[in-house]
């Protein structure tokens, strides 16, 4: 849910996923016009402006009339509207372009980049925008809010009442008690960099945590601490303990701690592309690394492509596995593939084959000879040898499958699950803070569950 709002007697609740409904209706509103179903159901925003009820959209500007939301141009390129605004007879549009206002049938733009947020403070129509801070309007053009928090420039949110306000965005919450006093930023409490959690893995008695855009940390005994340095980029989709060492996949390569030190590896050093989306290491030591452009294998520093021996097409290799007879297997957008490292063998299964539900295959657990993979919509599948079994439906996430001693994990956009890994009866583990859950490891007798709305531990989970 994204925001409530009354009109005409009723409340309306806009959802990401599910449209416009009215509070007591199951069915959502029908949405008219536009060449995107799939975005137009995703609602950023209502508002109320001259007389009528407004939906922003990630496929543009809706009016609802006669009970039908019905599209309404802005301009060529502001399709993704982030937020709205109502002020009496005008209406005040948010976008990924820029900012723009409508009064009657006339719209006006006015730039300002991405705009995230739009309410009023001290009196004015204030936005928050990402990468420029909070601007107004004066005298037809946006200027920058005098007084706001020089350190906030990726904002994203804006609210007031009564004078006292916050503002805030990847840069951090600032407060007010009332307009003559300043902006006050917020202690941020211990825990991850971010709520959005791409990434965990144990370490002994430490919890590796990588976010999805804010960097890496550690938790041990209780305590958290950042690891930073230039050459680990703050946007995180694995990671792989290796003894000593941690591998960290990244969207600009991969980076590798050992103690003090921190190498970086990248396309220079023969890597298929810069965005590393999966790891494993095989048995003899060296790691296996899934790219937006294939897969490789990592030996003394240097990668070497895999697959191009037989043209491989398995290019966005989202999971990487090898199973305890020396097969590889790797996770892409178009399939399985089952091959050896000399690229003697590959073979693909899919939905064409009879052997997937789903072809985008996001996540591979190994446990012996067996290989259990998860797909984005197709839920849980085992493979034995080249003979497939489906465990049940659901939706997957990147590196979701894990086996924590006897018990499968299964991370999917609708909470953490658990099997056995032979039947498609799953139990459900609630209590998470969202229910998008992309992870789940073991310290000691603590089981740490991530989630794209932060982190949750459960200790004495095991001792029960």
């Amino acid at each position: 849910v994204r925001q409530l709002i009354a009109f005409d007697g009723a409340i309306y609740v806009a959802t990401w996923v599910g449209g416009v409904k009215k509070l007591g209706s199951r069915a959502a509103l029908p949405f008219k016009g536009g060449n995107n179903p799939a975005a137009r159901s995703r609602i950023s925003s209502l508002a109320v402006a001259d007389g009528a009820l407004w939906a922003g959209t990630a496929n543009g500007l809706y009016r609802l009339s006669r009970g039908t939301f019905e599209l309404t141009a802005i301009e060529a390129g502001a399709n993704d509207v982030a937020a709205l605004y109502g002020d009496g007879k005008t209406l005040w549009i948010g976008t990924s372009a820029g900012l723009y206002t409508r009064e009657g049938s006339s719209v006006r733009g006015y730039g300002g980049g991405d705009v995230r947020k739009i309410a009023k403070l001290d009196g004015a129509v204030v936005a928050a925008t990402f990468g420029g801070g909070l601007v107004r309007m004066d005298r037809g053009r946006l200027v920058g809010v005098a007084g706001a928090p020089q350190k906030l420039a990726m904002a994203q949110s804006i609210a007031e009442r009564d004078g006292a306000a916050c503002v805030g965005g990847l840069d951090g919450l600032w407060l007010r008690a009332k307009a003559s006093t300043p902006w006050i930023a917020a202690t941020k409490p211990a825990g991850p960099p971010a709520n959005d959690i791409s990434a965990i893995a144990a370490d002994g008695p430490k919890l590796y945590v990588g976010t999805f855009d804010h960097g890496l940390a550690v938790l041990e005994a209780g305590v958290w601490k950042r690891i930073e340095s230039p050459k680990i980029d703050h946007r995180i989709n694995a990671l792989l303990v290796d003894g000593k060492k941690l591998w960290v996949a990244t969207a600009s390569g991969i980076a590798v701690i050992e103690g003090s030190s921190i190498t970086q590896l990248t396309k220079t050093d023969g890597l298929p592309s810069r965005g590393i989306l999966g790891l494993a290491k095989l048995a003899d030591g060296r790691i296996l690394a899934g790219t937006s452009a294939g897969a490789a294998i990592i030996e003394n520093g240097r990668a070497t492509a895999i697959g191009a021996k037989q043209n491989l097409e398995a290019k966005n290799v989202w999971a990487v596995a090898q199973d305890a007879d020396g097969w590889i297997w790797l996770g892409t957008t178009t399939g399985l593939f089952r091959g050896k490292a000399d690229d003697t063998a590959w073979t693909r299964y899919s939905v064409a084959t009879g052997h997937l539900t789903d072809d985008w295959v996001m996540a591979l657990a190994v446990k012996g000879s067996a290989i259990w993979v998860g797909t984005y919509k197709g839920g849980v599948t085992r493979f034995d040898g080249t003979t497939a079994t489906k465990l049940g439906d659901g939706w997957i996430n990147p590196g979701g499958l894990s086996w924590i001693g006897d018990t499968l994990f299964a991370s999917t956009m609708e909470g953490l699950r658990t099997g056995d890994g032979r039947s498609a009866t799953w139990t459900p583990i609630t209590g998470s803070p969202g229910k998008d859950t992309t992870a789940a490891a073991r310290v000691g007798d603590t089981l740490h569950v991530s989630t794209r709305r932060g982190l949750v531990s459960r200790p004495g989970y095991w001792t029960r």
